[in-house]
């Protein structure tokens, strides 16, 4: 795949901030990203989507219970360089061919990479992939995790973190954020 390279880095190894507790964490690795079968019928979804669902279901694996009782609050962030890079490039093949999958096409949004989990999980809270390295991308989820918790717009954030190894490895480390006892809606939602 082309850019692999480039998007090596360094991952912050914590997205939990001042007043945000840590629920729970998962990760998931795939020594490369192929094509995987979709466990949704008539769905496609990038292979970077299923790895991140991978993730958030290794960390869901303790706390499940706790964010199905509130699916509806829960929010969902990643951050990933490549997001859906490998199915815009197998669009783009397939263009020369004459032919354009159209599940492919509407699975090549770079938001599919982190909403997949939301319809997998039902998780209906805010949801945000921020397509970029996690040196840049972490402190900028972390914010917003923060912001969603203390406002009330959401009752736990995943956030799901993907970089590409020294190795090629690609890995997603996934974290459950709650609010801490000094955060919970310290700012009134409208119409709670």
């Amino acid at each position: 795949m082309t850019g692999m390279a480039a998007e090596r880095s360094e991952v912050p190894e914590e997205v939990a901030g001042e007043g945000v507790v840590v629920v729970a964490r998962g990760e998931a690795t795939r020594a490369e990203l192929g094509p995987v079968r979709s466990r949704i019928p008539s769905l496609y979804a990038d292979p970077l989507a299923w790895l991140v669902v991978d993730s958030v279901d290794d960390a869901l694996s303790t706390c499940s219970d706790e964010l199905d009782a509130v699916r509806d609050e829960v929010a969902v962030i990643l951050v990933s360089a490549l997001c859906t890079l490998q199915t815009m490039e197998a669009i783009e093949r397939s263009v020369r061919n004459g032919r354009v999958s159209p599940l492919r096409f509407a699975g090549a949004s770079p938001g599919g990479a982190g909403s997949l989990a939301c319809v997998v999980r039902g998780f209906k809270g805010p949801s945000l992939t921020l397509a970029t390295h996690p040196g840049k991308g972490v402190p900028v989820a972390r914010t917003l995790a923060r912001s969603w918790l203390r406002s009330g717009a959401a009752e736990y954030v995943v956030v799901s973190v993907h970089h590409v190894e020294e190795d090629g490895r690609h890995r997603v480390r996934s974290t459950v954020l709650g609010p801490g006892p000094d955060l919970r809606h310290a700012l009134p939602m409208p119409g709670r």
